[in-house]
């Protein structure tokens, strides 16, 4: 079997095929790293909500008949869920940026060890067929050495 003429062709396609799943990497990482801090901010305005919760139910709680606490702390609480559920979509995007970048990151591996794997057949192939064609020309040269019977 020749060796393929089309290596070279091969070798640049997968290189650019690798250019791209390192960009896609890159661009996973970014991602994570920004819903990281995306979730981190999140969290931060929970705890801020369940801070200002706590200190609207302690007022509520010192002055149980004045309206407006219980305004205050009804506002309160709903900043509290609101912040609450933004924090838990923090988390999840966070999460499937991070799926993601595993996944990107093992595209780019698999993809490394399939192109070792055919760049090692095609030298094998390319191996093989040098050794042919060298036995071929001993096989000619002593071929050539005997009909003049030099040999």
């Amino acid at each position: 079997m020749p060796a393929d003429n089309r290596a070279p062709v091969l070798a640049r396609i997968a290189q650019m095929r690798e250019q791209r799943l390192t960009r896609a990497l890159i661009e996973a990482r970014e991602a994570a790293e920004q819903a990281h801090a995306a979730a981190s901010a999140a969290e931060a305005a929970r705890t801020m909500a369940e801070r200002a919760r706590g200190d609207a139910r302690l007022l509520f709680q010192a002055s149980p008949a004045c309206p407006q606490t219980r305004l205050w702390l009804d506002q309160r609480i709903a900043e509290e869920f609101g912040a609450a559920a933004r924090a838990s979509d923090q988390r999840a995007r966070h999460e499937i940026a991070v799926d993601a970048q595993g996944d990107a990151g093992r595209a780019l591996e698999q993809h490394r060890v399939r192109s070792e794997s055919v760049a090692a057949h095609h030298q094998t192939l390319r191996r093989a067929e040098q050794r042919r064609a060298e036995d071929r020309v001993d096989g000619e040269a002593a071929a050539f050495l005997l009909s003049r019977g030099w040999a």
